[in-house]
């Protein structure tokens, strides 16, 4: 079976079953990617190459989650439709998500970060580090998603599962966004138009990563801005459900592994269980 000339019509189920376009195209990314892989004479569907190509060292376990999903989602359309006799993919056991703890980029880092980014850069880092926005919502951000209030602007945001919420916007960050839209052509509505294949929609998400974690030195990403927001929101606030309905958590749990230790405030609780000589 040429796996390659499925592609098209997979990518089309996906849509028939109301995932996101950007679901869709993550998912797409990540087969096509594998099967670029795939020397010509070897079957994509073989269990050892694909054993072989989900344990590359060099990726991080959530890089190794995100891929074995799409090409599991991928696999178990091909079986149930009969393409396959069987999928491959149901001998390999699930992953098992690492338990660890928050890592909010530190300020420092982002204030050298956005001196040296362009705009479109500068409104992706304010848009993670000042509103908390997941790297494929700040692909979707559009013009007509920037609200007016009376107390100031906020975003609507277009989150996980097809949910909105809405998150104020600091005046650094909208003013990092109005900048980044005075580059964009008024006929665009995204705030990051795409070019090439996709040149009709907006930026993929993998894309915003990318930009971001070449800003950020070292090992900060987009996600420890966003572990940076949730940390800085519960500090002013000490209110979990606030933190939660701006992070578009659908449990409080969740909210609860991004929120960073006040190490200040931890500080002063040890010294004042220290043993007294």
């Amino acid at each position: 079976m040429d796996a390659t000339a499925q592609l098209p019509l997979w990518t089309a189920w996906l849509r028939a079953s109301e995932r996101s376009e950007t679901t869709v195209r993550l998912r797409e990314y990540h087969v096509q990617r594998y099967l670029n892989s795939v020397p010509a004479e070897t079957d994509p569907l073989d269990l050892e190459w694909l054993v072989a190509y989900l344990a590359n060292p060099r990726w991080k376990a959530a890089t190794r989650r995100r891929a074995r999903t799409s090409l599991r989602v991928c696999t178990t359309w091909l079986h149930r439709t009969g393409r396959i006799l069987a999928d491959p993919l149901l001998l390999i056991p699930p992953a098992r998500a690492p338990k660890s703890v928050p890592r909010p980029c530190p300020d420092p880092v982002i204030r050298k970060a956005l001196f040296y980014s362009n705009a479109r850069v500068n409104a992706m880092i304010h848009l993670g580090a000042e509103a908390g926005l997941r790297r494929g919502e700040i692909a979707m951000v559009a013009r007509n998603d920037v609200i007016e209030e009376q107390a100031g602007s906020s975003l609507i945001v277009h989150g996980k599962g097809r949910r909105e919420r809405t998150v104020p916007l600091t005046s650094a960050t909208y003013d990092a966004v109005q900048r980044q839209f005075e580059l964009v052509s008024p006929e665009t509505p995204w705030l990051f138009p795409s070019t090439g294949r996709y040149a009709d929609t907006h930026i993929q998400p993998i894309r915003v990563g990318e930009l971001v974690n070449e800003a950020l030195p070292g090992h900060w990403s987009t996600h420890t801005l966003r572990h940076r927001f949730a940390t800085e929101a519960y500090r002013n606030s000490h209110d979990l459900l606030l933190v939660q309905t701006l992070m578009g958590h659908s449990k409080p749990e969740t909210t609860a592994i991004y929120v960073g230790l006040d190490t200040a405030q931890a500080r002063t609780v040890v010294d004042g269980i220290r043993l007294v000589a």
